[in-house]
């Protein structure tokens, strides 16, 4: 991602954040959620039929770390998941999940997603 692109993707993701739990984010809205002690930030834009997602976890008010910055493709149809927490656990950690629905991002969060131990 070029650098101006990046600069004006992240200047729009702080004008118009909001906290949601569902719901469906249009191109180039951020959305932000609480996942755990975590704020995960969420904006897509478009390439084609595929949404370019743009997925960044940073740690809460009570958390401490960098924040952390995922891209993925999401054709038509797919489905991303995004988990935060309780994996060391034998809780479900706290997810998001993220589809590519017509011409938006539906957001859901998810419960009772398996856990690997």
């Amino acid at each position: 991602m070029k650098p101006t692109f990046l600069a004006i993707s992240l200047a729009l993701a702080s004008v118009v954040p909001f906290v949601a739990t569902a719901g469906e984010l249009e191109p180039l809205q951020a959305g932000t959620f609480a996942l755990g002690a975590h704020t995960v930030s969420v904006y897509y834009t478009v390439s084609g039929d595929t949404f370019e997602v743009v997925t960044t976890i940073a740690p809460g008010p009570d958390a401490d770390g960098p924040p952390i910055r995922f891209v993925g493709l999401l054709p038509p149809g797919q489905t991303q998941l995004v988990s935060v927490g309780a994996f060391e656990t034998t809780g479900a950690p706290d997810t998001l999940e993220l589809r590519h629905q017509g011409d938006t991002l539906a957001t859901t969060r998810v419960t009772n997603v398996a856990v690997v131990q």
